[in-house]
């Protein structure tokens, strides 16, 4: 039986060890986060130094002092479970790091998009299904005709309601034109780029035997994802070959943070980052300089990737309008570009004549492009870039496709010739809404039946 003594001596060690293992994962963990220590770090700091002070107090304080927190940690603990299963797609991102792709969607994993007040504000869950897919299961092979539609977040459209995607409408018209059953995969991932379409298409055509492989094509930015990914290069003689990337710090210690962190800090960091604004100057987006910024960026990249050869990638999702091509054709950034999206897509064009699959090319026009250089997401100003030519993007990707004798479909005629306006979501944000989504599900299909595909 121990002695008071001991009990005593148990008591204190249940409250210093605690404070201990506490400071020393602040100086462990913090790192892999941000450089220095951050305001919860600071907070953690506080509580494990209080805890072992606790520790070295008269008996009696350190064991109110130990109960209250053990409660808390009880009460935190609670708190994480509760997150982590009804309220995880609120605060952590559904991608996880891929040695090949960069990231990849999480199977079984849910999202939250919250719109801008501009376009009707409120939030949609998205999910992912078993098979790493945004949507339903996928179903058997054999119980219906199957449609794999590639592309980044033009396709993936986890801002529309799915009833709503240009893939749920493309399986509902071929559906009912045909008079069979067509599943329509939405093998669309937001921040993706042709090159990882590529590595995606290597595996997953043999895995998922599709009758027709249809593939979107952003003019917008897909010529810029091919640099900032670094999964590729060109050899001396412009053939493609595999790169050497690796990953920035800044982009190791956000992954270390989506894989590690705790719900109960994201919700705490959440907190502090909208106290912070509250009462503050919103930020404010110039749609003209937003061009300028690009243009710079792009060059920047160019004389990174291809001049320096760094291998580093410092960005997995986010890449601006590809200004270098649309208002600068001959800079070496472009060409580079150009060269590059041919190599990349004669590589997918041999993995469908690989898997036997037929293939047709969807391209898709940045609505400042047609809306001849204005929209909320960009606005070039002729004065400053004469050179701007509003169907150089789209006109630039229809070559590439044609020349790799791959049927297309270029949404820029049919998109002018309505109201753009109407076809794209506003206050920054370049994608396509549901109306664009529903009218590019038309055109596609028309060109589906008139090639036979499905046949």
């Amino acid at each position: 039986m121990m002695t008071t003594s001991q009990r005593h001596r148990l008591l204190r060690l249940a409250c210093i060890l605690p404070g201990l293992a506490l400071n020393l994962l602040v100086f462990v963990d913090s790192p892999m986060h941000t450089p220095g220590l951050g305001l919860l770090d600071q907070a953690a700091l506080l509580l494990g130094t209080a805890t072992i002070i606790a520790g070295l107090l008269p008996i009696q304080m350190t064991a109110n002092y130990l109960a209250v927190f053990v409660a808390l940690g009880l009460s935190a603990g609670a708190a994480e479970v509760v997150l982590q299963t009804y309220f995880r797609g609120y605060y952590f991102t559904i991608d996880e790091f891929d040695e090949r792709l960069l990231f990849k969607p999480r199977p079984s994993a849910w999202r939250v998009y919250n719109h801008l007040p501009v376009n009707g504000g409120g939030a949609l869950i998205y999910h992912i299904n078993s098979d790493g897919f945004i949507g339903p299961e996928l179903l058997a092979k054999g119980e219906a005709t199957r449609v794999m539609v590639y592309g980044d977040s033009f396709v993936n459209a986890s801002y529309t309601p799915r009833d709503e995607r240009f893939t749920s409408h493309l399986e509902a018209v071929l559906t009912t034109r045909l008079a069979r059953r067509i599943e329509v995969i939405n093998a669309g991932v937001s921040g993706y780029g042709p090159d990882q379409v590529l590595r995606r298409m290597e595996t997953e055509l043999a895995i998922h035997e599709p009758d027709l492989v249809v593939l979107g094509l952003f003019a917008g930015n897909d010529f810029g994802d091919l640099l900032r990914n670094r999964l590729y290069r060109l050899d001396a003689a412009g053939g493609l070959i595999d790169n050497d990337f690796r990953l920035s710090l800044e982009q190791e210690r956000q992954i270390a943070r989506n894989q590690r962190e705790l719900a109960v800090v994201r919700v705490l960091k959440s907190a502090l980052r909208r106290i912070r604004k509250w009462g503050g100057p919103g930020v404010s987006f110039d749609p003209e300089s937003w061009i300028d910024n690009a243009l710079e960026q792009h060059r920047q990249e160019y004389q990174e990737f291809v001049v320096a050869g760094d291998n580093t990638v410092g960005e997995l999702k986010v890449d601006p309008y590809s200004a270098d091509i649309a208002v600068d054709f001959n800079a070496p950034s472009s060409q580079y570009k150009l060269r590059m999206m041919e190599a990349v897509f004669a590589r997918i064009k041999g993995e469908a004549e690989t898997a036997d699959v037929p293939l047709i090319a969807v391209i898709i026009p940045h609505p400042m492009d047609v809306l001849g250089g204005d929209h909320t997401s960009g606005t070039i100003n002729p004065a400053k870039y004469p050179d701007y030519d509003a169907t150089r993007l789209s006109g630039s990707m229809s070559t590439i496709v044609a020349d790799a004798s791959v049927p297309q479909v270029n949404l820029f005629a049919p998109f002018s010739a309505v109201d753009a306006n109407e076809l794209y979501l506003n206050g920054g944000d370049d994608h396509w809404n549901g109306a664009g989504q529903a009218l590019a599900a038309e055109i596609v299909a028309d060109a589906i039946e008139t090639h036979g595909f499905l046949d």
